[in-house]
């Protein structure tokens, strides 16, 4: 294989977002992200790291380096002490290397499940990989709540590919105090034309060093309640991660 990646972390936790919140499984951050979502709570994954930090032993919170970029095999070894049957592949944004993803997940048929984290936006780049995939995890970035620009086509795109391949999908709406009625309104749009009954996540956005915004119940609940009115498995999780501190 021809192909490294730069990875920032690998490490087990519990799923601390979605619907697989609280399973276990073992997670393969990757660097680099196309967005900068003015929330963003991983920003080691905006930039390059020399070194990429392994868990060691597995569940432990102590962590060895290893130099970056890493081979397909090397993260195959890597993988070998996680013990795992679910297998996150976060970031970042995982698709910004997906020549190495293409390569890479072939090899892991050991993984009951292969859950991509993405933030639906590369709806080219992850036909590549959807034979080798189980669940999606898609966000559909809210300009409101971003202050990015629209995605609203790429997010259409996007979801319309995977739900054609038959792999199971959900779709996370991170909001903030800045997001309107009409960034979940679009949202509510894209998704009722493809399947109403697609499971969606509305997020809290947390709080970081650099973001300090913090949406009130009032809104929450009003968003919750407009999504309601349309789509079918509506549901309100904040990110665990943060309430126990792994992130």
């Amino acid at each position: 294989m021809k192909h490294k990646a730069e990875i920032v972390e690998i490490f087990n936790s519990p799923q601390g977002e979605g619907v697989y919140v609280g399973e276990r499984m073992t997670f393969v951050r990757f660097q680099r992200c196309n967005m900068r979502c003015k929330y963003c709570d991983t920003p080691q994954g905006l930039c390059h790291h020399e070194v990429c930090r392994v868990e060691s032993p597995a569940g432990s919170e102590n962590f060895i380096e290893i130099p970056n970029p890493v081979s397909a095999a090397k993260l195959c070894d890597l993988l070998s002490v996680f013990n795992d049957k679910i297998l996150s592949v976060t970031g970042g944004e995982p698709l910004e290397q997906v020549d190495f993803l293409s390569e890479w997940l072939p090899s892991q048929t050991s993984m009951n499940k292969i859950l991509l984290e993405t933030n639906g936006i590369q709806h080219e780049r992850v036909e590549r990989i959807l034979p080798y995939i189980n669940v999606v995890s898609m966000d559909i970035k809210l300009p409101s709540s971003t202050g990015g620009e629209p995605k609203w086509d790429d997010h259409s795109a996007f979801l319309r590919n995977v739900l054609a391949s038959g792999i199971e999908i959900y779709v996370k709406l991170v909001v903030t105090a800045d997001t309107t009625d009409q960034d979940i309104e679009e949202s509510i749009r894209i998704i009722t034309k493809v399947n109403r009954f697609i499971p969606t996540i509305i997020q809290p956005a947390s709080q970081t060093l650099l973001f300090h915004d913090r949406i009130s119940q009032k809104r929450l609940g009003s968003f919750e309640r407009l999504c309601s009115a349309y789509l079918k498995d509506v549901r309100v999780i904040p990110q665990m991660h943060k309430e126990w501190g792994v992130l």
